[in-house]
């Protein structure tokens, strides 16, 4: 008899990361922490149980509403982990291209390492019944939300912020996220990062050193990473420290920092200066710091809150400072799915409190002639150009200079990216400088 463990069902450990995950039983925790913590990191069953994991948050709402609709009677709380199974077996059946005789056999099966056996046949038969259908033919008759996976109250918001493109934001949502990188212009250019990694590398449009790679593939594979030749980033996620105003030795600080991407792109970028990297965490600036090791690359690491600068400024004023503000990140649900399920309408007026709390804060510590850059992930305007607009109104000394392309959306302030399929992320950036004293 062998002494090997067995391995772990993929199919198995995705239903208990979202047991944790969603609303129901789970304690409704971040599937990116939840999926850090799994054994299953890598290799195909790896990759099938995130696949699972993503998936299911990606397209939840319609998934369920066809699974209560075939329910003679619905499935008791205690029952959440069946439900799971269903909804993994649901959007394998339909957005996978896994043979779907192999999907409506797996399932049944897993009901017993769930400990119910009771449910294989429901199982058995709900999964054979959704194999004859599509997607398409399944949420045929769905109203707009439900077939975007949105929750009602951020269906209704972006329809109020954005009336004609606000179905074009739920659809982009709904895809696969491309997987961008930043190149480090200290140790290669971007024409010789294309060449290395060859086929299916593209160059961004927006940020000088971004790229795009098609498939993704594992960090560890691709040459020169580990040496920090690449920084896994998003395209719209480069642009804020690209724009921040940085004199030779400058003073940077970095709010909110971890997990430090923009902290080293700032270095990459101005390696003379001397760059403060701030967070209120000191597990999430460990994480700045081994990025940072990745790449080379020192900063002063400070733990503090950014609404009580008096808790860790020194008194010396910074050239330019970067806040990449707290948010509701409906700008990048294809990469967190599950935020849409753990955000409610009435988280926006506590994250639109602090955000204007930071910006009062962080202004008074930059040197006149600075440039701070305010950024989100977010796709909410009470977060992003009107919170701008209400700073500007209350602050006399700053000034909108943000680079915003003509075919921009049209914002009262700063400059919104909205989500494209193969392209960046929807994000929010404006670069205010702060006028020099008049005599």
């Amino acid at each position: 008899m062998s002494n090997e463990p067995k391995a772990l069902d993929p199919r198995l450990a995705a239903v208990r990361v979202l047991n944790r995950v969603l609303p129901g039983s789970g304690d409704g925790a971040s599937l990116r922490e939840v999926l850090r913590a799994q054994p299953l990191e890598g290799g195909q069953a790896g990759g099938l149980m995130r696949d699972l994991c993503f998936g299911v948050c990606r397209h939840l709402r319609p998934l369920n509403q066809w699974l209560n609709e075939q329910l003679q009677k619905p499935l008791q709380a205690s029952a959440q982990p069946v439900r799971l199974a269903l909804l993994c077996g649901l959007y394998e059946l339909w957005f996978s291209e896994r043979p779907a005789h192999a999907v409506v056999n797996a399932y049944p099966e897993l009901c017993r390492g769930l400990q119910a056996p009771w449910a294989s046949g429901l199982v058995n038969a709900l999964l054979r019944k959704a194999s004859r259908l599509t997607a398409e033919q399944a949420f045929a008759d769905y109203k707009e939300p439900v077939r975007l996976a949105l929750p009602g109250w951020l269906w209704k918001q972006w329809q109020q912020d954005w009336p004609d493109q606000a179905t074009a934001i739920g659809e982009a949502s709904l895809a696969p996220p491309p997987f961008g990188l930043r190149v480090n212009r200290l140790r290669l250019t971007r024409e010789h990062a294309l060449a290395t990694l060859g086929e299916g590398a593209r160059a961004g449009t927006l940020a000088p050193w971004s790229l795009y790679l098609s498939p993704p593939r594992p960090v560890a594979a691709l040459p020169g990473f580990e040496q920090g030749d690449f920084s896994v980033q998003d395209e719209a996620a480069q642009l804020p420290a690209e724009y921040l105003h940085v004199p030779d030795q400058g003073r940077v600080l970095d709010a909110c920092a971890a997990p430090g991407g923009k902290t080293g792109q700032i270095l990459e970028a101005w390696p003379g200066a001397r760059v403060t990297a701030l967070d209120l965490s000191g597990a999430r600036l460990a994480r700045v710091a081994q990025n940072l090791t990745r790449l080379g690359a020192g900063a002063e690491l400070v733990r503090g809150d950014v609404t009580d600068p008096a808790g860790w400024w020194d008194g010396e004023p910074f050239d330019a400072i970067l806040l990449d503000a707290p948010c509701s990140a409906t700008g990048i649900l294809r990469r967190q799915p599950d935020v849409k399920w753990h955000r409610r309408r009435e988280d926006l007026p506590v994250l639109a409190d602090l955000q204007a709390r930071m910006l009062d804060a962080l202004w008074p510590l930059l040197r006149p002639g600075g440039t701070l850059v305010y950024a989100t992930c977010s796709m909410i305007r009470a977060e992003n150009d009107q919170q701008i607009t209400a700073f500007l109104a209350r602050t006399g000394d700053a000034v909108d200079e943000t680079p915003r392309p003509a075919d921009a959306p049209a914002v009262s302030a700063g400059w919104q990216l909205l989500p494209e399929d193969n392209g960046p992320d929807g994000f929010y950036l404006a670069c205010l400088r702060k006028r020099e004293a008049t005599a």
